[in-house]
């Protein structure tokens, strides 16, 4: 069977994760208004829930925290009323919508952790050779502080893919697993902005590639991130790690 992580981006911060024939996604079903953002097209959602082809076989869903442009509990349960799955990562729920979710899971008798400070760094072995862990960090912008956040270090395989999602850059550092090492890297415009230029991040990123996802589509484009991220990469002061940005619909890396 074949071993290469294949790393398929859906939109935002969205991402497919097929490894040994087991397929993780990531943040892929989220709201389709309010906010500003790249939204799922009706024939993407349409896709998700009835295709044959890419959506055909999704074994694990995983989320990062509760906002509209990573996560839907209601579109979540419509998922789950057409695909089954073997289980699902996400924070502890703390609206009716998410606990409704849960009696659904509990109902259709699909394992789910809910992630919380209990969880912080367990690893959680969902394949022979799949593991799961998460730890909780602060995410972005102070009037989201009581939103529940989690990072993800995913291992497939001898590869560890780190997914840092919405973290408070500013705050945070890593340090906490500065002695794991990670094959891979996955940031924001805004962290991968303060990267390039040496600004607000103490800590040191792992990683021996960095991706740059959670960027809007150009006809989404409403916050400018595309030529913010485009002056990144070109300042960009290599310190011989690669960059890579996903910017385009079903994008796909291999590694």
């Amino acid at each position: 069977m074949d071993s290469a992580l294949r790393i398929t981006l859906i939109a935002n911060a969205g991402l497919l994760m097929t490894y040994r024939g087991t397929t993780l996604m990531v943040d892929g079903i989220y709201g389709r208004e309010g906010h500003p953002f790249s939204n799922l097209s009706p024939e993407v959602w349409r896709e998700m829930l009835e295709s044959e082809d890419r959506f055909r076989k999704v074994d694990y869903l995983l989320f990062t925290h509760a906002h509209p442009d990573h996560f839907s509990p209601e579109m979540t349960g419509e998922f789950l009323r057409h695909r089954s799955v073997k289980g699902m990562f996400l924070p502890e729920p703390h609206m009716a919508a998410e606990d409704r979710l849960i009696e659904m899971l509990r109902a259709k008798k699909t394992p789910c952790v809910l992630l919380s400070d209990a969880t912080e760094h367990a690893a959680y072995r969902i394949e022979p050779e799949i593991t799961v862990r998460a730890f909780r960090t602060l995410h972005l912008d102070r009037k989201y502080r009581n939103v529940p956040h989690f990072c993800y270090i995913l291992t497939f395989g001898d590869q560890n893919i780190l997914l840092t999602a919405d973290m408070d850059y500013t705050t945070e550092t890593l340090a906490s697993i500065q002695n794991v090492p990670i094959r891979a890297t996955f940031v924001n415009p805004l962290f991968f902005n303060a990267l390039s230029h040496r600004k607000f991040f103490k800590g040191t990123l792992p990683g021996q590639s960095i991706f740059v996802y959670h960027v809007p589509f150009p006809e989404d484009d409403s916050m400018r991130m595309l030529p913010t991220l485009r002056r990144s990469l070109e300042a960009w002061l290599s310190d011989g790690r690669p960059v890579t940005a996903l910017t385009e619909p079903f994008q796909e890396i291999e590694l």
